[in-house]
């Protein structure tokens, strides 16, 4: 049986292109009572998602679609732990975006990020429409309505991203979003 949502969390992943989007990634791992609970993200997690979910669901895709793949993360620790650095280095080259790589992603810059000024607030929205009572709510809810986006959502939050970096530019790296 579920437990009451109250203030549970969920720890997700997600990641996506103009053309799909990633079902899902909850971290989670067995309680003592054995029930699932959230947990932190750490470098040996992400790699193991990487390794056990992305990568795999990548490798299915034609050549055409993956090798034209950038991979874009932010810097978070887990994001550079040295086996993860090796590892989207094996499978991208020279197509990562994130820091510690050589074409650096900017510190402190979630609005430059589409997952952050798109989908996050987008599934919240969605999300608590349906009130999920328990943590399995939640999850289902997640699931659902990332199924729902389309390919006309995903192409113009990669759309925005483009303008996003153009405003920076014209900015000079500076405050942008009165631009937008």
């Amino acid at each position: 049986m579920s437990q009451p949502l109250n203030d549970k969390k969920v720890t997700v992943w997600c990641g996506f292109t103009a053309n799909f989007i990633l079902e899902p990634h909850f971290f989670e791992e067995n309680a003592a009572n054995g029930a699932l609970q959230p947990v932190t993200v750490n470098g040996e997690r992400y790699h193991d998602l990487l390794s056990n979910h992305v990568l795999p669901s990548l490798r299915a895709m034609p050549d055409n679609v993956t090798s034209q793949l950038i991979f874009m993360q932010d810097g978070a620790p887990p994001h550079i732990y040295r086996p993860v650095k090796q590892l989207l280095t094996n499978f991208f080259g020279p197509r990562i975006i994130s820091r510690h790589f050589p074409d650096q992603w900017p510190p402190r810059s979630p609005d430059m990020n589409p997952l952050d000024y798109w989908l996050w607030g987008y599934l919240k929205s969605k999300v608590f429409l349906q009130a999920p009572r328990t943590t399995e709510e939640l999850k289902e809810a997640i699931r659902k309505e990332i199924s729902k986006i389309n390919a006309n959502q995903l192409t113009n939050a990669v759309q925005h991203f483009k303008d996003r970096v153009s405003a920076v530019v014209e900015n000079k790296g500076g405050h942008f979003e009165h631009l937008m």
